[in-house]
């Protein structure tokens, strides 16, 4: 399937990823990612194709920007399934350290706004973006680092503005291990992803923080293995780094 997207830049990256609930696999992801050479942002095309209870076909589309920083631009997600449709719209003013956030579905369009941190990321549904946040600051690899991060609840309808959450993240060990993915060795440094607050209620929790574990390549954040608790695996079909520099 070929990526619907405006390339910017030179293509650095292609990958996919295949999605399991235990053995079953439910969901696969496709993505390129470009490299402006002048700026040194990059921009991340990703499309995922899924099937739902009733056999409808859920696709999953996301266009986002970042700068050399991994600070977000601008970013879209758009939802379809069915005859329903839905987008929503990030775009960033870092004169005012304000977030535009637009709701955009066949009822209207919500036009919300909200005041972001100078160093932030935004959550998406995505894997091959789902770890960028670890780039927009200076990770110290001996403790847990602390990142604000925007996220909505929004599916189908708004139910509101886009709230900011801390994520924590710790290394899992210090340096890059050889990783077997369907018989491939690769190298990757792991990690383990908190709430903030699961962090801040430690003390009240029985056993283990609840965590995402997720294995890291050395592009661009771009995961090769990721876990969660209730038996969700995502793991990378291919990633082709296509970097001449």
């Amino acid at each position: 399937m070929e990526l619907r997207r405006k390339p910017r830049g030179d293509k650095v990256y292609r990958g996919a990823y295949k999605y399991f609930k235990g053995e079953t696999l439910y969901a696969e992801e496709e993505f390129e990612v470009y490299k402006d050479r002048k700026e040194l942002g990059m921009t991340f095309f990703a499309e995922i194709h899924s099937r739902v209870a009733t056999g409808e076909l859920l696709t999953v589309y996301l266009d986002f920007t970042l700068t050399k920083d991994y600070i977000p631009q601008k970013l879209l997600i758009e939802r379809v399934l069915g005859e329903i449709a839905i987008q929503e719209i990030y775009d960033f003013n870092p004169r005012t350290n304000t977030l535009d956030y637009l709701f955009i579905s066949k009822e209207g369009q919500e036009h919300l706004q909200i005041q972001v941190p100078p160093k932030f990321s935004i959550s998406t549904p995505t894997t091959c973006t789902s770890m960028l946040f670890l780039k927009t600051k200076k990770e110290d690899t001996t403790t847990k680092n602390f990142y604000p991060v925007i996220s909505s609840k929004n599916q189908w309808k708004c139910d509101g503005p886009p709230y900011q959450q801390t994520l924590v993240a710790e290394r899992a060990a210090l340096a890059a291990e050889n990783v077997n993915i369907d018989g491939q060795s690769v190298q990757a440094t792991p990690y383990k992803i908190f709430d903030q607050e699961d962090v801040d209620n430690e003390e009240d929790i029985e056993g283990e923080l609840p965590a995402v574990t997720a294995q890291i390549s050395k592009h661009s954040t771009i995961p090769y293995l990721v876990r969660s608790q209730d038996g969700i695996r995502i793991q990378i079909k291919y990633l082709n780094d296509l970097d001449k520099d």
